[in-house]
C-alpha cells in the first residue's frame, strides 16, 4: 500500500504542474480571443488542477496513523476529497451552461487559428496526464475523480479543435459555443458517477460488487448456524471494505469451527480486508436494536 501510494503521490505532482502550466497559457489565450470553448476549457484546467491538489492533501490524511480518537484515521478523507472534485464538476457544467446560453443570444466572431493551437497543445499534455494516473484511478476513487477531470478536459480539447474547424471552414462561430455546451453535458455525467459513488462510501451503503443475500445464504449453509442478523458490509476508504455480522448457532460447542469458517468464507470468496463475527445463542437473538437491521426477526424466529 505505501509503494503503490509514493507512485500515486508522484503522478499527481507531475499531472499538477502540467496541467497549471497549460492553464496559464491556455487562460491568456482565451481572454485575447474571446473563446468560450477555449475559456471553458481553461476553467477547467484549473479545477483539475485544484481536484489533484485536494487528492494529494488527501492521500497525506489517509496514511496517517489511527489513534484513540480517531480508530480509522483518516481513511475517509480521500473520499471527501472524490466528492469535492464531483461537486468541482458540476458548478463548472452549470457556469458553461450559463455563459454558453447568453452566447448563443449574442453570438460573437473570433479567429480559429489560436483555439486550434492551444487545444492541440492541451491534447498533448493532457495525454500524458492521463497515462500518468491511469494505473492509480482503476484503484483509488480519489485519483479517479482526478482522473476524469483530466479526462474531460482532453474530451473538451477535441471539442474545441472541431468548433475551430467550424469556424475557419464555414466562420460558423456558433460552433464555439455547441462545444462548450456539449463539454458541460460530460462534466455532468462524470460528477454524476463520482458524487453517486463517495456518497455510497459516506453513507455506509453496501459495496456495489456485494450482494449481501447471498452472502447471508452462504453463512446460514454453515453447519451448526440457525440464523442471522445485523449483517453489514461497507467501504472504509482506500479499497477497505469491512464485513460484520451475528451468528446464531445451536451450540456453544460449534462456536469456534462456525467463526473459522465464517471468516474464511469471508475472506477468500468475498474478498473483505476485515471480517467481525459475533457468536450467540437464540437469548441474545432479539437484543439488537433492530432500527439498523434490514431483515424481519420474525421470519427467523
Amino acid at each position: 500500500m505505501i509503494g503503490h501510494g509514493s507512485t500515486n503521490t508522484k503522478a499527481l505532482k507531475i499531472s499538477a504542474a502540467l496541467l497549471l502550466t497549460y492553464f496559464i497559457a491556455e487562460i491568456t489565450v482565451a481572454l485575447v480571443s474571446g473563446s468560450l470553448s477555449l475559456l471553458a476549457d481553461a476553467a477547467h484546467e484549473l479545477s483539475t488542477v485544484v481536484a489533484i491538489s485536494v487528492s494529494l492533501v488527501a492521500i497525506k490524511l489517509t496514511h496517517t496513523k489511527p489513534t484513540t480518537k480517531r480508530t480509522f484515521g483518516f481513511r475517509r478523507a480521500e473520499t471527501i476529497a472524490a466528492l469535492t472534485n464531483g461537486v468541482l464538476l458540476l458548478g463548472m457544467a452549470v457556469f458553461i451552461i450559463v455563459r454558453g446560453l447568453d452566447r448563443l443570444a449574442n453570438p460573437v466572431e473570433m479567429s480559429a487559428a489560436p483555439m486550434f493551437a492551444m487545444a492541440i497543445g492541451g491534447i498533448g499534455l493532457e495525454i500524458a496526464s492521463l497515462v500518468i494516473m491511469y494505473r492509480g484511478q482503476k484503484e483509488n476513487l480519489n485519483i479517479r475523480g482526478s482522473f476524469w477531470h483530466v479526462m474531460n478536459a482532453f474530451l473538451g480539447s477535441i471539442a474545441v479543435i472541431i468548433a475551430a474547424i467550424f469556424i475557419e471552414v464555414g466562420q460558423v462561430y456558433e460552433a464555439d459555443t455547441w462545444a462548450g455546451l456539449i463539454f458541460a453535458i460530460i462534466l455532468i455525467y462524470a460528477a454524476y458517477g463520482i458524487i453517486r459513488d463517495a456518497l455510497r462510501i459516506l453513507i455506509d451503503a453496501t459495496p456495489t460488487r456485494i450482494d449481501i443475500t447471498l452472502i447471508d445464504k452462504d453463512l446460514k449453509s454453515i453447519k451448526g448456524v440457525e440464523a442471522t442478523h445485523h449483517l453489514h458490509a461497507r467501504t472504509v476508504g482506500g479499497g477497505i471494505e469491512t464485513f460484520s455480522g451475528h451468528l446464531v448457532v445451536a451450540s456453544n460447542r460449534n462456536a469456534q469451527s462456525v467463526l473459522i469458517q465464517a471468516k474464511q468464507l469471508l475472506e477468500k470468496k468475498y474478498g473483505f480486508n476485515l471480517s467481525t463475527i459475533q457468536i450467540e445463542d437464540s437469548s441474545l437473538f432479539e437484543s439488537d436494536p433492530k432500527e439498523i437491521e434490514y431483515k424481519s426477526m420474525e421470519k427467523q424466529a
